[in-house]
């Protein structure tokens, strides 16, 4: 291994904890982002679909269907097994006769390390 001086070596430790320090940051900072964005589709009713400039999805809403992933649009009659989206949470919060899900429902489903 090369020589290399205390001083050296003291500016990269400085340099490693700065990039530590801007990942995090800007980690932070996309989170926010992502939030506020959810919270603007909700207040404006943009699906992910209409957001991506998608047509809409294959899988329309059928009388049937009791229960919708406010995310993906993605809905289940609450028979056989549950899908991952309900799976283990409060199936109310899921009811199709529900005009909108609230946003923080929507950011935990989006952010589920940070709820």
């Amino acid at each position: 291994m090369a020589y290399e001086s205390v001083e050296i070596a003291q500016l990269r430790t400085q340099r490693e904890a700065l990039d530590r320090q801007l990942a995090e940051a800007k980690e932070r900072e996309t989170q926010h982002v992502l939030r506020e964005i959810v919270q603007k589709m909700h207040e404006y009713g943009i699906t992910p679909d209409e957001l991506l400039g998608r047509e809409p999805s294959a899988q329309p809403a059928r009388s049937s269907a009791k229960y919708r992933d406010p995310v993906s649009g993605s809905t289940w009659s609450g028979r056989g097994r549950a899908p991952a989206w309900i799976a283990g949470k409060d199936r109310n919060e899921f009811l199709v006769d529900k005009r909108s899900a609230p946003p923080s429902m929507v950011q935990a489903a989006l952010f589920p390390e940070h709820h």
